[in-house]
């Protein structure tokens, strides 16, 4: 296993690979590492330049990075978060025999575009400082590259390939890529979106008892999913 990865759980259990996104590294997933791991063998990996794992980051570096880790644990689930979705988009389309079933949680950006030139002139303007605290970047210099990767992204080819069972999921708060989110249900074959009320973008962190009854409930479809919340809806793509 990669010496730049959290994990937890039974190796014998089946594989969850959790994605981070572009703020924290591995240790996002630190409830779920603890709350999944009476079933699942769970591996949070670092993406290159984040954390303990060298730089620097692009999007081609992290899905051989992830490709990497998923073979070493296969058959895996694999799960995304924003940043961590766009790359375990790509592994899912590109490598269908290492992916048992794909969570893409927090709105993957789907097309070059979708983030205005205003707010990146500002995400470019982070001081260091700052970057060192929102992330686990190292500096300024980390978080150009990050940048550079996700305007030059583009999954409108690849999200049409994945066959694996896939969940999209979003937070009804998350204003920013509640429109990625539906487009991304909607180009992946029989995909489903699920909403969680009273949540924005950091769910996994912020409602973690709701993410993980939902997540539990879909790659455990055979067992009798925990309660969910009675206003969380799972939905066809494009409702």
């Amino acid at each position: 296993m990669t010496r730049h990865a959290l994990q937890t759980g039974d190796p014998n259990h089946p594989a969850l690979v959790l994605v981070h996104g572009a703020g924290w590294g591995a240790r996002m997933w630190h409830r779920q590492l603890t709350a999944l791991s009476d079933t699942f063998h769970v591996v949070a990996p670092d993406l290159p330049g984040f954390g303990s794992a060298p730089g620097p980051f692009s999007i081609t570096a992290a899905v051989e990075s992830v490709t990497e880790t998923v073979r070493q644990v296969r058959p895996a689930h694999l799960c995304g978060h924003s940043l961590g979705a766009i790359v375990a988009a790509q592994i899912a389309a590109e490598h269908p025999d290492l992916v048992g079933r794909l969570i893409l949680s927090g709105g993957p950006e789907i097309a070059p575009g979708a983030t205005s030139a205003r707010r990146l002139r500002i995400e470019r303007h982070r001081p260091g400082w700052l970057v060192r605290i929102l992330s686990d970047l190292p500096d300024r210099s980390g978080w150009h590259d990050l940048l550079d990767a996700l305007q030059i992204s583009d999954l409108s080819a690849l999200l049409p390939r994945i066959t694996a069972p896939t969940l999209v999921l979003c937070g009804q708060r998350d204003r920013t890529t509640l429109s990625h989110a539906r487009q991304a249900a909607a180009a992946i074959p029989g995909a489903h979106l699920a909403l969680i009320p009273h949540t924005g973008h950091s769910m996994p962190m912020t409602a973690p008892h709701a993410f993980h009854a939902i997540v539990r409930g879909f790659l455990e479809p055979t067992r009798d999913p925990p309660p969910q919340p009675p206003d969380t809806r799972a939905a066809h793509p494009g409702s």
